[in-house]
């Protein structure tokens, strides 16, 4: 069956149709990333296209297509700059780290970006963009972009993560389960990759490991702890995952849908509003 706010299973008649009924075009950036051994690839533009997906079942609106296109952060043998963005030599100097992770050139993303923006909101006519980064670094970018731009060619830019909606369930959980630390791979995001395919997320991968680069680096710069281990892992939920990618949905949406009636339209859903 059809996803009727999937960009590229829409039929030029229906897309025309969506986007007079909603104008909202959801984007989900994300690099293919090593999030260490109990974790498929895709945990980042897989999570962050889940989440567009249910926002647009709510609001309206349509979803472009997956894109694994994002950038890193410099990193030093001490550790990650987080306040500096990478480029390419920094990316290749870093890269036994990260393999197989493929990150591009924060210059080059921030054009790719743009570029897209100003296609959506000149070519097409989209009034509300949502930027959904669902990895740190395109996180900061979608919001850089936001802050700078917050209304680009007459569409307003929204700035969304992986955690920028749905923090407070965390830290709840977190609490409520004794896990100290929010970690990359953690039990939070291993639980939001589980939300969209049980089989992405594996904690029995995890149990006897061997640490590789990524987790000898981090041990190193900031000491084991920063690495979930099987103890955490084992702890992941579909339940909890279901619950921070559908709350997160939501409140993106919502937002989604009070940018676009500050901008004109009206109406419960703005599927059932006009434009004014």
């Amino acid at each position: 069956m059809r996803n009727m706010h999937k960009y590229e299973e829409l039929f030029p008649d229906e897309f025309e149709a969506e986007i007079k009924k909603s104008p909202i075009i959801y984007c989900a950036f994300g690099p293919v990333e090593y999030h260490c051994a109990h974790s498929a690839l895709g945990a980042d533009p897989v999570k962050g296209y889940e989440m567009c997906l249910r926002a647009a079942a709510i609001s309206g609106g349509i979803v472009f297509p997956m894109i694994p296109i994002a950038p890193s952060v410099a990193a030093s043998p001490t550790g990650y700059i987080m306040d500096k963005p990478a480029n390419r030599d920094e990316i290749h100097e870093m890269a036994y780290v990260s393999y197989p992770s493929v990150f591009t050139s924060i210059d080059i993303c921030e054009k790719l970006y743009y570029e897209l923006f100003e296609t959506f909101a000149e070519d097409i006519g989209f009034k509300v963009c949502v930027v959904m980064g669902s990895h740190g670094p395109a996180t900061a970018l979608s919001k850089k972009i936001a802050e700078a731009t917050p209304v680009f060619k007459g569409m307003k830019i929204i700035s969304a993560g992986s955690l920028t909606h749905n923090m407070d369930l965390v830290k709840a959980e977190y609490k409520r389960l004794g896990i100290s630390r929010i970690s990359h791979g953690g039990m939070w995001e291993s639980a939001m990759f589980m939300a969209s395919n049980p089989e992405f997320v594996n904690p029995e991968k995890l149990k006897d490991a061997v640490p590789g680069a990524y987790e000898k680096y981090m041990f190193k710069a900031y000491g084991p702890e920063v690495v979930p281990d099987y103890e955490e892992i084992k702890k992941v939920s579909l339940k909890f995952g279901e619950k921070l990618v559908q709350t997160a949905a939501e409140r993106i949406a919502q937002e989604a849908l009070d940018a676009l009636r500050k901008m004109g339209y009206t109406g419960e859903n703005s599927k059932a509003g006009k434009e004014i």
